[in-house]
């Protein structure tokens, strides 16, 4: 199996990406209970006042981890390729 150098340049160039826009990303997550926002009703206050302290734990400790493990999966060769 053969790797050609347009394959090569685009693995690059994605985890170019990946690696300045991860960091962006996730920071953005971890913020997200401080976050004051505004219902439709008028109501104002935290996230963390209207979504359960389960679910911003959840997102903001598993999303990362399924982000880099689906990266890894991502570039791992295909068996039988």
């Amino acid at each position: 199996m053969a790797i050609s150098v347009k394959q090569v340049i685009m693995i690059v160039v994605s985890l170019f990406v990946i690696a300045a826009v991860l960091p962006l990303g996730l920071a953005s997550v971890s913020y997200i209970g401080s976050l004051n926002i505004t219902l439709m009703d008028g109501t104002s206050g935290l996230v963390s006042t209207f979504v359960s302290p389960t679910v911003l734990s959840l997102l903001t400790t598993l999303l990362p981890i399924l982000v880099v493990i689906s990266i890894a999966l991502y570039f791992i060769p295909k068996a039988g390729e």
